[in-house]
């Protein structure tokens, strides 16, 4: 660039279309004004172009008005417009800044962990222990002193025999691989009763050591003696004490009453409803929309979604809580459909503490109608090992 050039550049100028037949007349006009115009340029026979200062653009007007001619900016070029430019987006600017500070931050975030590999030790085991060694979402990863954590895990967990923590973008992989861990041996040594964990009537005993006070048949109560490990002589007087092993199964059962009025009280939605719209970032919440939720009785809807700009798929996570206000309403059933209520609810609470590995063999139902009323007793008999541990103190 040119001395000329480079001086133009740092006053500033703008570059001017003058349109009509008087093109000629209007720039003489102009500088005999003393309005400063140069590289003037005659693009055809009605448009002329020109650069000038442009505090002087306004002294234009008064020969405009003499010679008829249009003018119009086509460009304004200098430090002082590129200025004044920046100033108007001064804040387009710094809000563009604070997001990529924004983005970049939320770039560091551990914001998802993956643990993988492991078979019988439970993730959620795993997962608390790498919490505990400071891994947890939220977390920024620069400050993660990987290979601590992973000895912490192996140190906290026998189970696992390597822990290998990989960082992928925000999201942390948990890779361990488990120990062949040696069969758990029993403590003969230590002396130990058999005892019924529940009531029930004994279908099948199994004694391999100590003293079986019960048989086939036998109905008997929680916390009862099964297999004794007190060995006595012919007298029944206590010789040895022993860790008593073997195996007890009993029929067991499980009971639920319901009682239905045929003036049916139920839940209904009323149609009201609030929110909770917050970010969650590391343990914070960052609330959008935070209504008071002053229903006695509400349903609870929580719904996650992952920020998106465009298609990529930003670590932050939005949260929205929905809060439906219910009411109590009444209407009248029959007796068929009372029942069906009533048997579905008994169902539902005993499936809450209904053990998985209860074999069951029958189901009864006993129903009873009158007055109004609906009242069933459903009854789940069951088949299954009811020993429990107890030291003999």
């Amino acid at each position: 660039m040119s001395k000329k050039n480079s001086m133009e550049f740092i006053n500033g100028y703008i570059i001017v279309k003058a349109e009509g037949l008087n093109t000629e007349k209007f720039i003489n006009m102009a500088v005999n004004n003393g309005i400063n115009l140069w590289d003037v340029e005659r693009i055809d026979f009605t448009t002329t172009l020109f650069k000038m200062r442009y505090y002087q653009y306004g002294m234009l007007r008064e020969v405009v008005k003499k010679t008829g001619v249009k003018v119009k900016i086509i460009k304004k070029t200098g430090i002082h417009f590129i200025y004044k430019k920046a100033l108007r987006r001064k804040i387009f600017i710094l809000g563009i800044g604070v997001f990529l500070a924004i983005i970049i931050y939320m770039l560091n975030i551990i914001w998802q962990i993956e643990i993988s590999g492991n078979k019988t030790v439970d993730s959620k085991l795993i997962y608390e222990s790498a919490k505990n060694a400071g891994l947890k979402e939220g977390n920024l990863k620069y400050k993660l002193n990987i290979r601590d954590i992973e000895d912490s895990i192996l140190k906290d967990i026998k189970e696992l025999s390597v822990v290998t923590i990989r960082l992928e973008g925000t999201k942390v992989r948990i890779e361990v691989v488990e120990r062949k861990m040696p069969p758990s041996i029993l403590n003969l040594n230590e002396p130990m009763n058999i005892i019924a964990a529940k009531d029930g009537i004994i279908l099948k005993v199994s004694t391999y050591m100590g003293k079986s006070l019960i048989k086939e048949g036998d109905y008997v109560k929680k916390g009862q003696i099964l297999i004794s490990g007190i060995l006595t002589d012919n007298q029944n007087l206590p010789v040895r004490l022993v860790h008593a092993i073997g195996d007890v199964t009993a029929k067991t059962w499980y009971e639920s009453v319901k009682e239905i009025d045929l003036n049916y009280k139920y839940e209904e939605r009323t149609g009201r409803v609030c929110k909770k719209v917050y970010y969650n970032i590391n343990d914070k919440k960052i609330y959008l929309k935070n209504d008071n939720i002053d229903f006695q009785k509400y349903d609870k809807i929580i719904d996650k979604k992952l920020l998106k700009i465009g298609t990529l798929k930003m670590p932050v996570e939005m949260t929205t809580e929905y809060y439906y206000e219910l009411a109590y309403k009444y209407k009248t059933i029959d007796y068929d459909e009372a029942y069906k209520i009533a048997l579905n609810e008994a169902e539902n609470e005993i499936k809450q503490y209904l053990p998985k590995d209860v074999k069951i063999i029958d189901k009864k139902i006993e129903k009873t109608m009158g007055n109004n009323k609906v009242k069933v007793r459903l009854l789940y008999v069951a088949e299954e090992n009811i020993c429990l541990m107890q030291a003999i103190k």
